[in-house]
């Protein structure tokens, strides 16, 4: 029997952010502790002080102060610097992990970096970084400048990591054009396959969203931002709605949700689009069933965890044809893509949901494609993977 790991996971964004690099890290930290090993996680507390919290799943959070990134950032937290290397190297001297993860390159990831290389702690980095995420909080004048540094910053900490991982080929693909030659490998987020399965539709979620039986519902989940190009998908139904009736579903909030709410009443969607807000685990899991088709529209997915949480219920996908989302959505197989024009998009929506009998086949290869994402086959590959990062940091150091 292997010996169990001691493994410390850091975060720069961590629930109660809610956000694909947030959801991931605490699934992987909750995984982990079920594997038996000791966890710790360092991630922002929510107060400006350092605390020390036992997660219901059985691991520890080291919360380090921070303060609130508005009005740059709506959730973002910028951790206390002063002194930080020194509270984060007394935690994990204490913790004495076999292997640091970090998950960014910020302040908590580029600090762990250094503390690990003193201690002689062999270090790996998920990527879950896209600027795109981060350009929208910066002034456009500045956008290209910012890009080039916020790239700079990231290859500074991750090309020093022993080992990167990266949850699709397109985001493997990315570092290796911006110059980062480190060993990696692709691992899927993963995704629980029986919490998000299809269930018959919840009546008491179609009265409160006023959902006939015989209207097709389109489904978003995720943030309300420019990113997600949910002005595309408001003016695409717009156009769509002229040949075709159906109601769209927009589940989460963000800095732009106030603008959206606006753009959906000034085309005159009020009775065709519903703004959700953001929701609870159990009602997330329903609004799936609820649905028919999803819409993956972001434009900046590394992977895309709303996505495969819709094709654990079997739904057929419109997906923007960028980055990472063509490698789950297969065009005419488990979905359509579409390029970023609401005229292509419409014409999608169109043909999706004129062709009813083909949603059944759609639904099955959704399943058979979100199969090789389970999470416990991820979680087994990330566990194999520690493994075999500390070996070769021991015969590197022994050489």
């Amino acid at each position: 029997m292997q010996k169990k790991l001691r493994i410390l996971i850091v975060s720069e964004t961590f629930p109660p952010d809610m956000n694909g690099a947030a959801i991931f890290t605490q699934r992987l930290a909750k995984e982990m502790s079920k594997r038996g090993n000791e966890v710790l996680m360092i991630a922002p507390n929510i107060r400006f002080k350092d605390e020390v919290e036992k997660d219901p799943a059985g691991f520890q959070i080291f919360r380090v102060k921070s303060f609130s990134g508005k009005p740059i950032h709506p959730y973002f937290r910028f951790v206390d610097i002063v002194g930080l290397k020194k509270r984060m190297k007394n935690k994990i001297r204490e913790f004495k992990p076999d292997i640091i993860h970090i998950q960014n390159h910020f302040s908590l990831g580029s600090t762990a970096l250094k503390i690990a290389r003193s201690l002689d702690i062999p270090i790996m980095g998920t990527n879950h970084f896209m600027p795109e995420n981060l350009l929208q909080y910066i002034p456009e004048l500045i956008h290209r400048e910012a890009k080039k540094m916020l790239w700079r910053h990231f290859k500074r900490v991750y090309k020093k990591l022993d080992f990167i991982t990266a949850p699709s080929f397109a985001a493997i693909k990315m570092l290796q054009e911006k110059g980062v030659t480190n060993k990696m490998m692709v691992i899927s987020n993963g995704i629980d396959l029986h919490k998000f399965k299809k269930n018959p539709k919840d009546r008491a979620l179609m009265n409160k969203y006023s959902i006939a039986d015989n209207l097709p519902v389109l489904l978003f989940v995720g943030r309300l931002e420019i990113d997600k190009n949910i002005d595309l998908l408001l003016k695409a139904t717009k156009i769509a709605l002229k040949q075709i009736k159906f109601k769209v579903l927009l589940v989460g909030r963000g800095k732009n949700d106030k603008d959206l709410i606006k753009l959906s009443q000034k085309l005159g969607l009020q009775e065709s689009v519903v703004f959700t807000g953001r929701i609870d685990d159990d009602e997330l899991e329903k609004m799936y069933s609820l649905a028919d088709i999803y819409m993956a529209t972001g434009s900046a997915e590394l992977q895309g965890i709303a996505v495969m949480e819709a094709m654990t219920a079997g739904l057929p996908v419109l997906a923007i044809n960028a980055i990472a989302l063509p490698e789950l959505v297969v065009d005419g197989k488990n979905g359509y893509l579409f390029e970023k024009d609401e005229y292509n998009l419409a014409e999608k929506i169109v043909k999706i949901l004129q062709n009813k009998a083909k949603w059944q086949e759609m639904s099955q290869k959704s399943l058979d494609i979100i199969n090789e994402h389970d999470i416990n086959k991820s979680m087994s590959i990330f566990e194999d993977t520690y493994r075999k990062v500390i070996l070769d940091y021991k015969s590197k150091t022994l050489s």
